[in-house]
């Protein structure tokens, strides 16, 4: 973050002077190194920062903490609005553009013309030193650590059975991607949502490391893959962190760090929230004082959960607190992290109880050649035949499938029924040869007495050819050409590939504002009367306007992100004779509370103004829709 001083060390000498003229007053000539050292003096002073934050309504101090606590990223104009109730947001450039003036934050100008808020390196700490809020030690938390690993694990394991495959569109087909989903059902304790969430950021994670191929439909698992988790497979968990970090806070250490000790202080989701917005805009903050639904929170703060470094109080699919896990106080405090043993036990019934703490090598083995019957930390494998020739069968070698069989420390009719069943696949194989069909009979009896060629071949079939070793195949065909033999090219009709998709990386992206240089012209952002006029004319103005189905849909969600009020013109025309409409006036005013776009017909969850009446309108019944003017005509 940027200091004040080294914010007043790139002003010119008549904004320095400007300044000083602001903080004491006109005092004719000055040294330029005085004017610096008074100038500084001032604006560093953190009592003055604090007087001012304590003086602020309520709203305009979250707009400073929301900039503060977006530290090196940084709020838009735009942005702030959201946060500022309905019939301030006219309020809030003005607002930032006096306490930019007077250095409480400081601003840079983007490419494309807009304005950037930062809070100065100076004010953070008292920021971040809000009063403590420990967590109810009786509150049950929910821990999601180490389930991610384990559904790395599978996930890895489903490619490596064959139940991972694109379709022709270039996404991962539906069938593969129900099969993670039914998978992964520990989550649904919080929300059926955190599923698809935690697909998505799996997904990313193994496209962004290259550990999954892509050849033809089929999605193959890398040896890159099998090298890691034999040989760093113990810090699994971190290699994922360190991703997630430089993915969501583009590698700033310390950023991660403040917000994690603003949750150990304080353990109101409702702060959470509002702290890791400012990394997800486009989330909804919670109207509620208390809790939140896992739709509303941010992508880092559900993320964090799903990494494990945050646990969750939930009730009635709510959740009412948030506090570190035991694995982010280890990590904040840049202690190692304790190794712990196998955590398996091996049943002579054919079953397996394994931690999701084991070694990822040995849930990734696991996954591959049993069944698992469970989601939970402690996971039941269970060994049938099939299940584990099929893991065999992708082309594991005897000398993994012989670890494997050590690492679970089987009981004895267990490891036998495993050897045997080792025995039926390893004991035969099928190999590829390369063929070297030779049609004319003298070229093939010349080749044979030529002892350069015969070193690059495994032996002659008479009457055919030779089996030819694929290392010297290059060789091989310069020579043929000697004999006037010149073979087709062979033509690899499926070629690795590597495995990315726009549809997952498209829902993981978060916006994250460039760069830009300090600004200390502290110009008004926009023309207040130019703007007014032209808003009224879009879709989000104050003129009502027909909309297509798909603009509606945006207009709602707008409105129910921002918590606007919009006004209607209601049809009494109803297309779909089946569907009971309810019974308005022409005109309506309301706020939308949910949206339900996934089938026809097309609803809205509405509470109607002034009386405050719930109810559900059809979207087909709205003629003419507009942002509500603040005070109603």
């Amino acid at each position: 973050m940027l200091a004040v001083r080294e914010f007043l060390n790139g002003l010119t000498k008549p904004q320095l002077k400007d300044l000083h003229t602001k903080a004491f007053g006109a005092q004719g000539l000055l040294n330029n190194a005085k004017i610096l050292s008074e100038t500084s003096s001032f604006f560093t002073d953190v009592a003055r920062f604090e007087s001012f934050y304590a003086s602020l309504e309520p709203w305009k101090r979250f707009c400073i903490f929301l900039i503060y606590h977006s530290e090196m990223r940084g709020l838009e104009m735009n942005e702030l609005r959201l946060a500022a109730p309905a019939d301030k947001r006219d309020e809030v450039e003005v607002f930032l553009l006096e306490s930019a003036k007077n250095l409480y934050i400081w601003r840079s100008r983007s490419e494309k013309g807009t304005y950037v808020y930062f809070g100065f390196e100076d004010f953070l700490k008292g920021i971040l030193l809000t009063p403590e809020n420990p967590a109810d030690e009786k509150t049950r938390f929910l821990s999601y650590e180490d389930m991610l690993v384990w559904h790395l694990c599978q996930m890895l394991a489903f490619a490596r059975l064959g139940k991972m495959k694109m379709n022709g569109a270039g996404n991962l087909h539906r069938r593969s991607l129900q099969f993670c989903e039914e998978a992964f059902s520990f989550s649904k304790q919080v929300s059926p949502d955190a599923i698809r969430e935690e697909c998505t950021l799996l997904l990313e994670f193994l496209s962004s490391h290259n550990w999954i191929e892509q050849r033809g439909m089929d999605l193959l698992v890398t040896e890159k893959t099998f090298d890691f988790l034999k040989h760093n497979g113990f810090r699994l968990k971190n290699e994922i962190l360190e991703w997630w970090i430089l993915r969501r806070f583009h590698g700033q250490e310390d950023f991660f760090r403040h917000v994690l000790f603003s949750i150990k202080r304080d353990a109101s989701i409702i702060k959470a929230q509002q702290i890791l917005w400012t990394l997800d805009p486009s989330s909804r903050l919670s109207l509620s004082e208390t809790d939140v639904f896992w739709s509303s929170l941010p992508k880092p703060l559900a993320e964090l959960w799903l990494l494990g470094m945050v646990e969750f109080a939930v009730s009635a699919g709510k959740i009412s607190a948030v506090r570190l896990s035991d694995w982010a106080k280890t990590w904040l405090s840049a202690s190692a992290s304790p190794m712990l043993g196998a955590q398996i036990s091996t049943l002579p019934n054919f079953e397996m109880i394994i931690s999701v703490k084991s070694a990822p090598r040995v849930l990734f083995m696991a996954a591959c050649l049993a069944d698992v019957q469970n989601d939970e930390p402690y996971l039941r494998f269970s060994i049938s035949r099939d299940s584990f020739l099929n893991g065999l069968k992708t082309g594991f070698s005897k000398e993994i499938t012989e670890s494997f069989e050590g690492w679970i420390n089987a009981p004895e009719n267990v490891r036998d029924a495993m050897s045997e069943w080792s025995a039926c696949y390893y004991d035969s194989e099928f190999s590829s040869v390369r063929l070297l069909k030779i049609n004319n009979a003298e070229s093939r009896e010349a080749l044979a007495n030529f002892p350069e060629f015969m070193q690059m071949v495994y032996e002659a079939i008479p009457n055919y050819g030779f089996i030819i070793k694929p290392a010297f195949e290059s060789n091989i065909r310069e020579l043929l050409k000697n004999y006037g033999l010149e073979p087709a090219n062979p033509v690899n009709e499926n070629p690795v590939e590597p495995f990315r998709n726009t549809d997952w990386s498209k829902e993981f992206w978060l916006r994250w504002t460039p760069e830009g240089t300090p600004d200390a012209a502290f110009k008004p952002e926009t023309d207040g009367s130019s703007v007014s006029v032209a808003l009224g004319a879009t879709k989000y103005g104050g003129d009502y306007q027909k909309f297509a189905m798909v603009d509606l849909f945006k207009m709602l969600r707008y409105a129910r992100s921002t918590n606007s009020f919009l006004e209607a013109k209601i049809s009494s025309k109803n297309t779909d004779k089946n569907m009971k409409l309810p019974k308005l006036p022409s005109e309506i005013r309301f706020k939308v509370e949910e949206l339900h776009f996934s089938k026809v017909p097309f609803i809205a969850k509405i509470t109607v103004a002034p009386e405050g009446e719930s109810l559900n309108l059809p979207l087909e019944s709205i003629s003419a829709l507009r942002i509500a003017r603040e005070t109603p005509v």
